[in-house]
């Protein structure tokens, strides 16, 4: 095992060697690893073009979350997750196994056409679609805890009766197009999750609507990121609402 990871190690350091040292002249001013800025600009990754580091350092420690997405792809095509089935349980500890990056090519994909906005991640400051076949197939099988938090209503926190009945495998991607990562829809359900234990219905307490405005997420998603680096998570570098 240890000769395995040296042998990992060994291989990331050369590829990162490799695309760091080609780095195309075209850029940008934050680093997607630290978020570090600059007043000049960063260089893109010389594969996918899509990513830009501040260092060698960076690109090696963001690099076991970006190499599945490090392809070349064309303004057509956007990075989205699929969600796997997943338990009908109340708290899922580890929601990280049931995400899977995968790239929608073309615009025909009937996440375009059939797919449903989630509206308290769109007032929150991050627009997701979300599409299963399985809301429109009375056959389908496979509980969604976490689609279901996703989807649910900004009015009462409810999702609509067709998504609690085993939607299935899911795709959601960003509305706005940007690459959608494992790393921010873990946040998000989390966020989602955290909004779910709210007494919205509950006599006395304020409204949950001024729950439901990017203030409230961006320090939330501010201290998850924080803790899962500091429990040694890879991907958490730094959440920078800017660029995330």
């Amino acid at each position: 095992m240890l000769h395995m990871n040296l042998l990992w190690l060994s291989s990331a350091h050369l590829l990162i060697s490799i695309f760091y040292s080609n780095m195309l002249n075209v850029a940008n001013s934050y680093c997607t690893n630290c978020k570090e800025r600059t007043s000049d600009r960063y260089m893109k990754c010389s594969k996918c073009k899509t990513v830009s580091y501040c260092s060698k350092r960076c690109q090696l420690d963001h690099w076991s979350v970006h190499e599945a997405m490090c392809k070349l792809h064309t303004p057509g095509e956007t990075w989205g997750i699929r969600v796997l089935s997943n338990n009908w349980t109340t708290k899922i500890e580890d929601s990280s196994q049931y995400f899977k990056h995968e790239l929608i090519k073309g615009s025909d994909h009937p996440i375009y056409t059939h797919g449903e906005r989630c509206p308290v991640t769109k007032r929150i400051g991050i627009p997701l679609i979300i599409y299963s076949s399985g809301v429109r197939n009375p056959d389908a099988t496979g509980l969604n805890e976490i689609v279901v938090k996703l989807r649910v209503e900004a009015t009462d926190g409810f999702a609509p009766d067709t998504w609690l009945q085993m939607p299935g495998e899911c795709l959601v991607i960003r509305e706005d197009r940007k690459p959608l990562t494992r790393e921010m829809l873990e946040t998000v359900y989390g966020f989602m999750r955290h909004l779910m234990s709210y007494p919205i219905l509950d006599e006395g307490w304020a409204s949950w609507q001024g729950l439901l405005n990017p203030s409230v997420w961006q320090m939330y998603a501010k201290k998850y990121y924080e803790d899962q680096k500091a429990a040694g998570r890879q991907g958490f570098g730094c959440f920078f609402p800017l660029v995330d």
